[in-house]
């Protein structure tokens, strides 16, 4: 349960980020990981899940990524 909560928490905030502060960085700053809310997740949840499952975070930050893109779709 808890890294269900975990999980719907990066998606979320990938998808915030992603929506409200990527659109107001400079010009410079707009690259591809901080505009797609999918890929922002993504590498949220790797450098998040990686410090409690090493290699093994790829999965939660797979199903990070698919969550960003239900909530996008929404």
């Amino acid at each position: 349960m808890n890294i269900a909560i975990e999980i719907l928490g990066i998606s979320s905030l990938g998808f915030i980020f992603s929506s409200v502060v990527t659109p107001n960085l400079p010009k410079l700053l707009k690259g591809k990981p901080l505009t797609c809310e999918s890929c922002l997740s993504w590498w949220l949840g790797i450098a998040y899940f990686y410090s409690q499952y090493n290699l093994a975070a790829i999965i939660p930050a797979a199903i990070c990524f698919v969550v960003a893109s239900i909530i996008w779709k929404l």
